[in-house]
């Protein structure tokens, strides 16, 4: 981790909301839960689209998106991955960890944190260097600005990372670089990596990162070439331009070889080990899956896209595939697209464990789902989160959702 160069975060206040871990204690009969709430369950274009609201009556209307615009369809709204544990420290005081602060941070803070009786932020975990998990650290000057809330707010995240956010955001990394009135947030940084477990500076709340891969890096490298003969010009090594003359907008064949794509990876994170969060993956190679089984947790967040394979995430098959090697008590799905609805998904995986379908529920998405599914597997606890759903672990390991209190 790296050295810290601002002084502590002051302790959380205790929560008094609605949702708070003290009242959970005395519910659940124990004195340490952990509480987790998912601010965002969507794919990077968030739910729902605007072509789809905007879409004539005479075209074919999307379920999901056009479900939002109903008080029923809520369940279809959807922001970027994220999600908050509330934690208490060895302090006695709930913790508050925010996992990725994507695009649409800002609006599910201002939609969950009030509701849930959130404020202060006792760490960010980043878990990898793209807009959907890290675009909206600049929306933490909210919490820092003039100490509204907090004096800085702590970032963990990998060295490869901390790159993205010096090339997108340099502002926030050397204050030089802001302009205007210069306003920005106030952060301490702390380097993590592949599994190295941390403590989040403090507090006693242990985390374990892991990395998986999520698609494929970028061309970095291009192979020197020879003359083109259409155009006369070299293509560099290390050029980052595909296009011989340079000029945008006219791609030319230049006859070179793509270059070795690696996998871009992406960390997972075990936390407090009750919960296991795995938001962007497109595998789990099999030393992180023996990593994984040896460190079962009651819940486990896991990447889903849609229906189809994809090259950077999980398809609906490969998620029920997963879950069933890694055995949490209770798996809930996030990531999605918005080609399935949120009630659809919610029929194929209760089908996973072992309801019949009622006809009614048989829609098109669906019938396309199940021929996805081995059904004859093992039968195991899986649902779709959602934007607000909350769940509880007890220190003895019982996983619980609020409304089951």
């Amino acid at each position: 981790m790296s050295a810290a160069t601002h002084p502590p975060s002051p302790s959380s206040s205790s929560f008094t909301a609605m949702g708070s871990i003290d009242a959970l204690s005395n519910t659940m009969h124990t004195d340490e839960p952990v509480e987790l709430i998912l601010l965002g369950t969507g794919t990077s274009s968030t739910l729902p689209h605007v072509d789809c609201l905007t879409r004539p009556p005479t075209a074919k209307q999307c379920r999901a998106c056009t479900a939002t615009l109903r008080p029923d369809g809520r369940k279809n709204k959807r922001g970027n991955t994220s999600a908050v544990l509330r934690v208490r420290g060895r302090d006695g005081e709930p913790k508050t960890i925010v996992i990725d602060v994507g695009k649409s941070f800002m609006q599910s803070a201002v939609e969950w944190f009030p509701k849930y009786g959130l404020r202060q932020i006792d760490a960010v975990l980043i878990t990898h260097g793209h807009a959907d998990a890290m675009n909206g650290l600049d929306d933490l000057r909210g919490w820092t600005l003039g100490g509204a809330i907090q004096p800085h707010v702590d970032i963990y995240l990998t060295e490869e990372t901390f790159e993205s956010v010096k090339i997108a955001f340099p502002y926030l990394v050397q204050k030089e670089f802001a302009t205007g009135g210069g306003d920005v947030p106030e952060f301490r940084w702390h380097f993590i990596a592949d599994r190295q477990p941390f403590e989040i500076e403090g507090t006693g709340i242990m985390v374990r990162p892991f990395a998986v891969p999520h698609g494929f890096c970028g061309a970095k490298r291009m192979k020197p070439a020879a003359i083109l003969p259409d155009h006369g010009a070299p293509v560099f090594e290390n050029s980052s331009s595909p296009w011989s003359s340079g000029l945008p907008g006219t791609p030319v064949a230049t006859g070179v070889s793509t270059p070795t794509q690696e996998e871009f990876l992406c960390l997972g994170f075990i936390v407090q080990d009750a919960v296991t969060y795995m938001s962007d993956v497109s595998r789990i190679p099999p030393d992180v899956m023996d990593l994984l089984q040896s460190h079962r947790t009651p819940v486990l967040i896991l990447d889903c896209l849609y229906l189809k394979p994809h090259k950077s995430h999980l398809s609906l098959q490969q998620s029920v595939e997963y879950a069933r090697l890694l055995g949490a008590q209770r798996t809930y799905l996030v990531g999605f697209s918005h080609e399935v609805a949120h009630e659809e998904y919610e029929t194929l995986l209760k089908a996973v464990g072992g309801r019949q379908i009622p006809p009614a529920e048989m829609s098109e998405a669906v019938e396309r789902g199940l021929a996805t599914l081995d059904l004859q597997g093992e039968r195991i606890w899986i649902r779709p989160g959602y934007d607000g759903l909350r769940v509880f672990v007890s220190a003895d390991g019982r996983a619980m959702e609020a409304a089951e209190f």
